[in-house]
This record gives C-alpha cells, structure tokens and sequence, in this order.
C-alpha cells in the first residue's frame, strides 16, 4: 500500500495509485485538489478545516419561541364508564319484582335502568349472564357461581341490604356496590370500575380495581392488583395465600400484619404501622412513594427495593419497633425520617435523608425539590447547519453521536425525492463552544449512504447501504478528526441486509439493526469481517432501532400484530422478549427510534406517539399520543398537524419528540405532562440530545443545533 502525506498548506496536484485497505474497494486514485483542505477518489471526497466548511453553518443564537401549557395529562381516576360498553340484550329476559328466579344455562339475563329488583337470584345454570342497569335491593344473599358472569351498568346500584358471594364467576363493575357484604372467594373475579364500599378477598380470589373501592374486612387470602384508589379501613391480615399489587393509591387507616407480599409501585399510606413476618416482603419500586405515618413498624421480612431506580419511604409520627432481619431495608431506597435505623439493618445501598423527588401524576402527593422547573425551561437557537450534497442531491441528517466536545453526523439521499441513488455524508462539529459549533470535517461518498453512526474507541461506525446491500464504513480518529491524510482508513464493509438501520459497539462486538433479507437484530464479530455472530430477530422487514444504556439493551420492532420489544444485558444475557398489542401501529415505515435513561426505554411510534417502558420489568408505563391530546375532554386538537412522532431524545428532566409538522413536543419525563412545543422552519425528523445541545434534523432543510436553557 502507497500513502501520500501533505501538509494542510501544500497547494497542488498529485495523483497517486495506492492500494485501499476496504475489503470492498480495489486499485483507486487518490488525488489532492488545488486546495490543500480536500483530499478524494473515486468513491468518495473528504473536506476538511473549518475555513472551507463555514459556508454550511450560520450562527442564529437567537430565541426560540416555546408555546408552554399550563394544563397537564397527569393521570386522572378512572370514570365508572371507562371501557363500558353496554352487552347485546336481543333476546335477554328482563329480571323485576320480589320473587326468586333461577338462571338458566347460557342465557342472559337483564334488570331495567330505573327500575329495583328486590327478590332472590340462583345463579344455578352453567355460562349465565345478568347485566344490572337498575338496582339490587332488598335483604337477600345471592350465590354469583358456575361461571357466570355480572355486568354492573354506570346507572346500576347493589344496596346494602344485599350481600353477594362470587364464586368461580366473573362481576365487571362500572357502578356502586354499596353491599355491606361482597365476597370474592376461590375463582371469583370482581374488575371494578366504579367504586365498592366493602368486600372480602378469599381464597383464589381476585379483584383488580380500576376504581374505587374499600374494605373493613379482617383478612386478605386472595389477589389485588390496584390501579386507583384503594383503601382498608380496619385492622388487617395479609395472609400467606394473598397478594397486593398497587400501581396507584394505596392506604391502611390501622395496622396490618404482612405475612405475603405487597408491591407498590404507587403511593401508599401505612397510617398505623405495620409488621412484615418472616414470610412477608414489602417491595417498592423506581419512583414509589411509601408513608408511615404512625403506630410502630417491625420487620422479620423484607421492605425492599429491586429495581433500578430509587424508591422513597417517609416514616412520620411513627416508632421503630423490633427489627430481625438483618438487613431489614434493602436495595435503593432513600428513607427519610428522624429516626435512629441501625446500619446493620440496612444494605450498602439505601441512603437516609435525601429527600428524593416524587412528582404528583394523579396517584401520589408529590415530595422533595425537583431539579426539573418546566417554567424555567427556554431553548435558543445556536446555529442551522445547511445539508451536504452529493452528485446533485440533498442530502437529510439521519443520527448523531456527541462524545468528547465533537457532534458526529450521519446522512443520507432522500429516495422519496432522488430514486435510489446511494449518496452520504459524514460530518464533524467541534461543539465545545455552544453558542459557536464549527463543522470542522465532511466526507462525502458517491457509493454509500448512511442511516445510523455510533463512535467506539476512537472508531467511527456509519451504517446504511447501496445499491448492492447494507454497508459498514468504519474510520479510526486522529484526536476526534477524521485522518486527513489517507482515504483508505475509510473501510467499507458488506453486512447481512439489504440496508443497516443503526448500530451500536459494546465489548469488541458490533450490534446492528438492518431491514430486509437476512436483516434483523444481530451481533457482529469486527475480527472476522464483522461476520454474523449471532442473530436474536430476523424479520428485518420489521426490525426497526437499537439502544443501550450501559447496563441494558433494548431493540424494537413493528409487528402487524403489535410492539416488539427485546430488552437484555448490555451484553446480551438474559433477554425478555415483550408484545404490546395496544401499541399496534398503521404507519409501520417510520424510522421508529427509541432511547434510554437508567431505568426507561422510550420508544416512537409514529402516529401511536410514544411510549415509556421499564427496563426492569417490561411494563409499560406511560403512553402519549400526540395527535389526540387536549386541553379539555372535548376541546380542540393542540396538535393539528397531525404528526407522526419520528424519533425521541431523553435527558435528565424531559422527553423531546420529533413529531414532523408539529415540531419538537417536550414532556416532563417523569410525569409525562405536555410542558410545551416549538417549531422549526420544517418538519422535525429526528432528534438527539447531550451535554445541553439538542440536533434536530428537518429533512433536506438541514440540521438545527439548539442549547437547552
């Protein structure tokens, strides 16, 4: 191999034959123009010295208009109506009166709204159906069995004087069950919407409120799944049968005996104490709030914290009693209290005092100072960076990658507007000085394009494609610049696909996403010619974006019948694989990115908008749609672009969505409340965030660097 070396003020013009070093390339010239900035060949022409590149930045450092709103999407308790849709009663017998009536099998039955029915109701044939619009009343004791099921209308009552056994039969609630006795015992079901004033979980029971509901009940043997309000007024025993999930708000008036688990990751309110047994865990997740706010805790279990992130516990007004295990407190949590905690009752990683911040989303009070204040939230425009073009066309910002004060930058051809012409470009901004970035370096290729960069151990990874299937460019860096001397560190690598969507490099191994044949989610081994090592999606029609965050990774994908997404290791142990239905997509050929923080994966979903899900769990989280957000339940569309959200940029405080025609939309992270929007010359495209600088690319329009105030 034949390298020539210049000085960056030698003026002339050299032509050499060196030998590249791609495994793609062959014999090439490699020629210096009159200019001693810029150095070619066949195949491709780098640019380089700020002198040359400072025609394509114009520094704006001016004010961005940001539309801030003062109303929140914060969760709100669920209406009674919510879901409700009222069964087909064709055909249905109509319940009235004072007398008893036995239901037949697989036959529906009906009690008219306005009307009462006070008689008696055996529920003795198999599959039978009572929709109640009207009310129950009278003294009676109904057995709910042999798998029946209860619809309670939102214009439906069950009157104290009535009680209720539910057995291996299931009751939806959308109204009030005022019944001063409804037991739920082995394969009974209550999903309630509305709100129930007393209940007993038994045995292989379930109840998953969506509502309101409380109990006084002595004991809980089966299972609940809280997303609202729930509340035990009495004493109580969670038994060693029972379980208690809360994702929302939970609250014991006086003492209970934990002998099972309860899992909050919600709020709840110990008003009076609690003993956790040798059985029992008390378990709180990232982000929950727990108050004890009297009585006396003792603990032979476990209160605990697996995940990730940091949970909050508050203990007011309250005594420590007896703690036998050793530790008793466990994982990241921040207890705040006056109160003396022996260290060898807590792990290395709870902290006392912190006053970690919860924010109010419609469940929890909100506790300690934020760090984020969405009133002082300003953006300013540093600068508009005009797009490369190549053999005629203009070229649109695909991906970027801020490390170490430089911003490197990824583009490709618009094949909507120029065919299928495989032209690209790469970039270097020096971005130390906010106010000024300077494109200090632009390699322009004629043969490949490019969808996706990362940059590793001073290695540039570009891939997107040609004509002849997905490609690789890899490039060392001279003190984060391209090497000005030899084009032939400009390697081009064939890869599996037919083009490569994003990549990124952990441990020696390249992670790549590429679309179409032989496409998919798949790891790459760099010393055997980035051969494939492993292949973990090989639908790569639908393969779609990857991430890490350095603990995980995560990979998403369209699927006709849902969400994909594929969250493991950061080096890709232990994998989960998780289906979300409910994020189905119509658009599926959008670029569809996701990002990360510690404990979040944030995926775009086109016209579903965006979606938060924990990396721990797979749950999803939060779920905001753009196109169908609203000040008030029947007020205007505050989006009426009706935009598709592209692609999303995470920092420490807020999500930022590139959602096309309506701009950047910014929420609060935590709370995924709307704080605002703004609008660029063009539709936001893609969107990337570090270190206070966010780039926002507007299609062939070009690139926006923008400091977050």
């Amino acid at each position: 191999m034949i390298k020539h070396l210049f000085k960056i003020g030698f003026l002339g013009a050299v032509v050499l034959s060196v030998m590249s070093c791609s495994n793609d390339d062959t014999l090439k010239e490699q020629n210096i123009d009159e200019e001693s900035g810029v150095i070619s060949n066949s195949e491709m022409t780098l640019t380089y010295g700020s002198g040359l590149l400072g025609k394509y930045v114009s520094t704006k450092n001016s004010k961005i208009t940001f539309d801030r709103l003062s109303v929140t999407n914060a969760p709100k308790k669920i209406s009674s109506t919510n879901n409700y849709q009222q069964p087909d009663l064709t055909n249905a017998i109509q319940l009235s009166g004072s007398g008893w009536q036995n239901l037949a099998d697989n036959t529906t039955y009906y009690i008219a709204e306005g009307t009462t029915f006070s008689g008696g109701i055996n529920f003795t044939g198999n599959n039978s159906t009572l929709v109640v619009l009207g009310t129950i009343g009278g003294n009676n004791w109904f057995e709910i069995k042999n798998n029946a099921q209860v619809i309670i209308a939102p214009t439906a009552q069950l009157l104290s004087t009535t009680s209720f056994t539910v057995e291996n039969s299931i009751v939806d609630n959308y109204g009030d069950i005022l019944s001063a006795n409804f037991n739920l015992n082995g394969g009974g079901v209550l999903n309630n919407y509305g709100s129930i004033t007393e209940f007993q979980s038994g045995n292989n029971s379930e109840l998953n409120n969506y509502g309101t509901a409380s109990s006084s009940k002595a004991g809980i043997d089966g299972t609940i799944n809280n997303s609202n309000s729930l509340v035990f007024t009495q004493q109580t025993t969670l038994n060693n049968s029972g379980i208690i999930n809360n994702d929302c708000e939970l609250i014991f008036n006086e003492h209970i005996n934990i002998n099972a688990d309860i899992t909050n990751n919600g709020y709840a309110d110990f008003q009076n104490g609690f003993l956790i047994n040798a059985s029992g865990n008390l378990i709180v997740g990232a982000g929950s709030l727990t108050d004890i706010t009297g009585g006396q805790i003792s603990i032979s279990g476990k209160f605990k914290n697996t995940s990730a992130g940091v949970a909050r516990l508050d203990i007011v007004n309250a005594a420590i009693g007896w703690l036998n295990a050793a530790p008793s407190f466990e994982g990241k949590i921040d207890i705040n209290t006056n109160l003396t905690i022996d260290n060898n009752k807590i792990d290395s990683y709870v902290t006392f005092n912190g006053d970690t911040y919860i924010a109010s989303n419609g469940c929890m009070p909100q506790r300690g100072s934020s760090a984020c204040d969405d009133s002082a939230l300003q953006f300013t425009l540093a600068a508009t960076v005009q797009s490369p073009s190549v053999n005629g066309a203009v070229l649109s910002a695909t991906g970027v990658k801020v490390t170490d004060g430089q911003a490197y930058v990824s583009y490709h051809t618009n094949d909507e507007v120029y065919g299928d012409a495989p032209n690209g470009s790469l970039r270097i901004f020096n971005v130390q000085n906010q106010q000024a970035p300077l494109l200090l370096a632009q390699a322009d290729f004629n043969n490949a394009e490019f969808n996706g960069i990362d940059v590793d151990n001073n290695t540039v990874y570009a891939v997107g494609g040609n004509k002849a299937g997905a490609r690789l460019i890899t490039t060392p860096l001279i003190d984060g610049m391209f090497d000005t001397t030899d084009l032939s560190v400009f390697e081009s690598h064939k890869l599996s696909g037919i083009a490569a969507k994003n990549v990124f490099m952990y441990n020696n191994m390249l992670w790549l996403v590429a679309g179409g044949s032989n496409g998919g989610f798949l790891k790459l081994n760099p010393s055997d010619n980035y051969t494939v090592s492993e292949s973990f999606y090989t639908q790569g029609s639908r393969a779609k974006y990857a991430a890490q965050n350095g603990t995980y990774q995560a990979f998403f994908a369209v699927e006709s019948n849902g969400a994909y997404l594929r969250i493991a290791n950061i080096d890709g142990s232990n994998p989960q694989v998780y289906n979300y239905a409910q994020l189905t997509q119509s658009v599926q050929t959008g670029k569809n990115v996701i990002t990360m923080d510690d404990e979040y994966v944030y995926v775009a979903l086109s016209e579903k908008g965006v979606a938060k899900i924990d990396l721990a769990t797979g749950a999803l989280i939060s779920h905001f749609v753009p196109n169908d957000y609203r000040l008030t339940e029947n007020g205007p569309k505050v989006f009426r672009e009706n935009g598709y959200t592209n692609g999303v940029a995470v920092n420490d405080c807020y999500l930022y969505l590139a959602n096309g025609a309506d701009g950047i939309i910014v929420l609060n992270k935590n709370t995924f409340n709307v704080v605002g929007s703004f609008k660029l010359a063009e539709s936001a495209n893609y969107i990337y965030t570090k270190d206070g600088l966010m780039f926002v690319a507007t299609g062939r329009d070009g690139l926006n660097i923008i400091t977050i105030n």
